[in-house]
């Protein structure tokens, strides 16, 4: 798939982009609400990368274990051995692919989505996000981060050059078919996930939230 060669190419210096580019704020984003999450026993990351936010959950509650997936495998071997350094390989479960990867009886506490529902298109987003609703428990959480749609004003224009120069070059090195970012709230509102909390970082750029999926109330 070239979607997986391309992020297989940019395995080594993936991370070294996203700080140089960002300041470190994508990482700081994508773990800022930690400390918001309840006690957790079971958690999937899609998309998961390096790993470098799988070892900071599974430092964060040393009685996590998670799956996590993503479709390139040379960004699960550094996982891999990201994990393997940091004494943490027995807790999580690596898996090369996409969500086809999750079996359908599998039922987590947390769904973890960084920087990764914005390689779908609006037209899509509702696939990607109803099979891992499925997956998530009632009353489970799911962790979110990613670009912010630009706003009016100057900021604005700044935030929306930021970003398209982003998408193409991500269709450029993956080819990834969105080229803009997708509504994520109106998708989430139409998977009935409430939020709980919600941050915003370089002069919101940046978004990330914890999103809480009631339980079903059985009537009498």
């Amino acid at each position: 798939m070239r979607i997986a060669r391309g992020f297989d190419r940019l395995a080594p210096v993936y991370d070294l982009m996203a700080d140089v580019a960002f300041a470190g704020r994508i990482h700081a984003s994508q773990t800022l609400l930690l400390p918001h999450l309840p006690p957790v026993r079971r958690a999937l990351v899609v998309g998961g990368g390096t790993g470098r936010f799988l070892d900071a959950l599974l430092t964060h509650d040393p009685h996590v274990t998670a799956v996590s997936v993503d479709l390139s495998p040379r960004m699960t071997r550094r996982t891999a051995a990201r994990l393997a350094a940091r004494e943490l390989s027995g807790r999580a479960e690596l898996r090369v692919g996409g969500l086809e990867k999750l079996r359908s009886d599998e039922r987590f506490d947390l769904v973890v989505t960084h920087c990764f529902l914005d390689l779908f298109t609006d037209a899509d987003l509702g696939a990607v996000i109803e099979p891992l609703h499925r997956s998530l428990k009632p009353a489970g959480h799911w962790l979110f981060s990613d670009f912010a749609a630009p706003g009016n004003g100057l900021g604005g224009v700044a935030r929306s050059s930021i970003v398209t120069a982003l998408y193409a070059f991500f269709q450029a090195t993956c080819s990834i078919a969105a080229s803009r970012l997708a509504d994520f709230d109106r998708a989430f509102e139409r998977a009935g996930l409430q939020t709980v909390a919600r941050r915003a970082l370089l002069g919101g750029l940046l978004q990330t939230a914890l999103l809480w999926r009631p339980p079903v109330i059985q009537r009498a």
